[in-house]
């Protein structure tokens, strides 16, 4: 099998770049299992230490009511549930969760119907697409910062002004930032990058698993509706079955995704609100534009994506009903279309995720995330 055409090969890629892919490879050697956990490790304390850089000067810069608290309050909260979700992505439930859907990609890939590969070759190369969108939008964040501070350091030595802060972040260092300027300026262009690949890449894993189980949902629907046609020995009673199964694994595999990642995902949507609306802030302060432009362009990117592809879900599912009213089911015993029915009955409740015990994760509740921004962004600017 040609693991390039496979649904998680980027992903699972990108995973062990910033070392929380925690599947290991049965074909690995022990050194190389060894030299991962090693890398793996030094990769989020690399992650750590930039949490707690942002986090040392905060009581200070809180005191103060500065724009640069604000600032540093939504780049603190971000890293932190980012940091939530690096662990959750090696927990037990995930972990089960990555497993079953590989399974189900082994099983998609070597579908011989060609309308189910179709199906599958073009949620693969729509999940290839979200994943750079959303990797490219991080990266760009990361670009401008680095940029940003080189070219500020640049000026400072040529003005000769040492009380003007060149630094675009304001990280705190347990040393003299003066004397080690040149460390300073490359550990401003280094961690932010490290940071923001590895923000981009938990929020792409998240909406890939999500997108995946759009992909299985559409080739059920076909399944469903062509069920009487399949070229096999089993009668087409044994067929729904088997399609049945599948429903209920399909519906399994999404109840563990709530369980797994609800918490994590009521904790972004709580937070992404507040942050939009401190980036605006910070624009409309003109304050680092470029920068905040980008990591509001990257922020919309994340919720709009989450939102569309969990609406998708929704809709989806609720297709599973017309699926199987659209499939010859006039023609089938008694038994069959008894059957038929039962499973009709049960796709009129819709699969959905959720956001924690606060609702349906769907297009409205983005848009709803978007709006209370701007309200929050109204209500902090009228207060200034």
């Amino acid at each position: 099998m040609d693991t390039r055409k496979s649904y998680f090969y980027y992903i699972k890629f990108l995973m062990m770049i910033v070392g929380i892919w925690g599947l290991s490879d049965h074909n690995s050697s022990r050194i190389k299992k060894k030299f991962y956990a090693t890398y793996s490790v030094l990769f989020q304390l690399v992650y750590l230490s930039a949490m707690v850089s942002l986090s040392a000067d905060l009581p200070s810069l809180l005191k103060t009511n500065s724009p640069i608290a604000m600032e540093n309050m939504g780049r603190f909260i971000f890293c932190l549930v980012t940091m939530i979700k690096m662990v959750m992505c090696r927990s037990k439930g995930v972990l089960d969760l990555i497993e079953d859907a590989l399974r189900q990609d082994r099983e998609l890939f070597v579908q011989d119907d060609t309308e189910i590969g179709n199906i599958y070759r073009w949620h693969v190369n729509f999940d290839n697409k979200i994943i750079s969108l959303i990797v490219t939008s991080a990266a760009l964040v990361s670009l401008s910062i680095a940029v940003i501070g080189d070219a500020n350091a640049m000026r400072r030595f040529k003005k000769g002004n040492a009380t003007e802060s060149p630094l675009p972040l304001h990280y705190w260092y347990p040393f003299n930032t003066d004397k080690y300027f040149t460390f300073v300026i490359i550990d401003q262009n280094v961690r932010p990058t490290l940071v923001l690949f590895c923000l981009g890449v938990v929020s792409a894993f998240v909406n890939c698993l999500i997108i995946f189980m759009r992909a299985q949902l559409m080739a059920l629907q076909f399944n469903f509706r062509h069920f009487h046609q399949y070229r096999s020995h089993r009668s087409p009673e044994d067929i729904l079955k088997l399609l049945c199964i599948k429903h209920q694994g399909l519906i399994k595999c999404i109840g563990q995704f709530n369980a797994s990642l609800k918490n994590i995902i009521l904790l972004e949507y709580t937070i992404v609100s507040i942050t939009f609306g401190t980036v605006i802030l910070q624009i409309t302060a003109k304050n680092q534009i470029v920068v905040n432009s980008l990591a509001l362009i990257f922020t919309t990117i994340q919720l709009l994506a989450f939102s569309w592809s969990s609406n998708e879900i929704i809709v989806q599912s609720s297709e599973l009903a017309v699926a199987l009213f659209e499939s010859n089911w006039c023609d089938q015993n008694k038994q069959t279309k008894k059957l038929i029915q039962i499973m009709m009955m049960r796709c009129q409740r819709p699969l959905c995720l959720r956001i924690g015990q606060l609702g349906l994760m769907d297009l409205n509740a983005g848009m709803s995330r978007l709006k209370l921004g701007y309200s929050y962004t109204s209500v902090m600017s009228k207060r200034e």
